[in-house]
């Protein structure tokens, strides 16, 4: 039997891996330049609440849906499972836009039904939407308004670092800059019910694999917003009470914290990662494939285009930090087991969410130069395991 190989990082190497806490803030943080800030997501600053109009969309007849207040995005999950060929357009001042395909998203946290979903950004302005799928007649819609809420207050600090401090790594130590959930403005009420139980505690276990996603819809000028977005659907319309990725990243390249994990330090892991011990917080992204696989969403939707060079480099980065980080080989085969439900693969160390299910995640045109470029771009540099 095969068994899991790691990379050849020593427990001192993964014992330096820290994220920029309060006490190297001072230090690290004032030769950093600082990442660009959203709106409104400085740290003790606040963010607007979403405000969601809900409504049953008729999507086997003409039928235009206008909310009541504008919106900037719309939430869709078909009932009776995932549909065929869907699209959403939207009425503007300007008249009808062009259908644009919905690419529906059925994951979520392994214990729970799938959820077909998708979500879709409305242009400026809009006044409505109409949906049309196959093998539907409804569709649950949550209109989603981003900036006219009261507003949320943030606290913690609003960004942070991952570090090499042993030379292992030839950018001299700094490895990836992530914004906090503070610093995009999650809206932390979201993870508990109205008893104030939280929704999705907190599980912990031995990290195999790394798995990359694309968002499938275009990302508009506030990307933080987007992520808000995101995680509204996951947390709320989904019912799930968090983002099922463990990070984000935008076009511009800055990544963003996903998955709540209970340790203030850094997101994805439960204390100091050592290779080949490190656990992270279960996620919701490959559906019975989430214990112990890291999940990395790019945002946008890559089937007809690629992302971004920025965005590129900046998952190559943060691959290149987690499998330092985490031991785990991105060109290695291993044989995954989910320790909770038993489920079993065998793949890469590094793969794609296709790679896992039945999906075109993340992008027919991605997915190809992925596997054939992206992967050994991030294991160029990696030390590796002796033969």
């Amino acid at each position: 039997m095969r068994r899991r190989n790691f990379l050849a990082a020593g427990a001192s190497a993964g014992a330096a891996f820290a994220a920029l806490g309060a006490t190297a803030a001072g230090t690290r943080a004032a030769a950093a330049d600082p990442l660009p800030a959203p709106d409104g997501t400085s740290a003790g600053h606040g963010v607007p609440q979403t405000l969601v109009e809900r409504s049953t969309a008729d999507t086997s007849a003409s039928g235009m849906v206008r909310p009541e207040s504008g919106f900037d995005y719309v939430a869709v999950r078909p009932t009776g499972g995932r549909p065929g060929d869907a699209a959403i357009r939207f009425e503007t001042p300007g008249g009808l836009t062009d259908w644009r395909d919905l690419h529906f998203h059925a994951d979520g946290p392994d214990d729970r039904p799938r959820t077909p979903a998708a979500l879709a950004p409305a242009p400026e302005g809009c006044t409505g939407y109409e949906i049309r799928a196959q093998g539907t007649d409804r569709a649950r819609c949550a209109a989603m308004n981003m900036r006219d809420g009261g507003t949320v207050r943030m606290g913690g600090r609003p960004e942070g670092e991952l570090y090499d401090d042993t030379g292992t790594d030839p950018r001299g130590g700094r490895l990836v800059r992530y914004r906090t959930r503070a610093g995009w403005g999650a809206d932390e009420s979201h993870r508990f019910d109205d008893g104030g139980n939280e929704i999705w505690p907190a599980a912990y276990s031995r990290v195999q694999a790394i798995t990359v996603h694309h968002s499938a819809w275009p990302v508009g000028d506030d990307a933080a917003s987007n992520v808000r977005a995101i995680y509204h659907l996951h947390a709320v319309e989904n019912g799930w009470g968090d983002v099922g990725y463990h990070l984000l990243i935008d076009p511009e390249g800055t990544v963003y914290e996903g998955r709540w994990t209970g340790n203030a330090l850094m997101p994805i892991f439960r204390g100091v990662p050592l290779p080949g011990q490190a656990e992270a917080v279960t996620a919701g992204h490959a559906f019975q494939f989430n214990t112990g696989n890291i999940g990395i969403c790019l945002m946008g939707d890559f089937t007809d285009g690629m992302p971004t060079p920025r965005a590129q480099n900046s998952l190559v980065r943060t691959l290149h930090a987690l499998c330092l980080i985490t031991g785990v080989d991105p060109v290695e085969e291993i044989e995954y087991e989910n320790p909770v439900n038993g489920r079993k693969a065998v793949q890469q160390g590094l793969s794609r969410h296709r790679d896992w299910l039945a999906t075109e995640c993340p992008g027919n045109t991605f997915a190809e130069e992925f596997d054939r470029v992206i992967r050994q771009r991030v294991a160029r540099g990696l030390p590796r395991r002796p033969s």
